[in-house]
């Protein structure tokens, strides 16, 4: 999965409530990592983990994302929510243009 490029201007929907919003400003690279320590191998499930059991390093499923101030113009949950708010770039979709 590829890193969404936001750009001031752009319609956006958020992936869980559906409300459409405009991007504002972005705040690139803000959230997340490329890399994590990773346990590889079997678990058996209930074990507890330690930090002595990490054995690689390896690529995080989201990634860096951006952090986006979006202007909603409908918020289907609370309408008298203030307009503007901050998201992880993860949690919106890009509209076609």
């Amino acid at each position: 999965m590829g890193k969404d490029s936001f750009q001031a201007g752009q319609l956006v929907r958020n992936k869980f409530t559906k409300d459409l919003g405009v991007v504002r400003s972005v705040e690139p690279d803000y959230y997340g990592a490329t890399q994590a320590f990773k346990i590889y191998g079997n678990i058996e499930r209930g074990q507890a983990l330690k930090p002595d059991m990490v054995n690689g390093i390896g690529p995080t499923k989201d990634g860096i994302r951006d952090r986006v101030q979006v202007r909603w113009v409908t918020d289907y949950e609370n309408e008298h929510s203030w307009p503007f708010s901050w998201h992880d770039g993860k949690n919106l979709t890009i509209m076609e243009d």
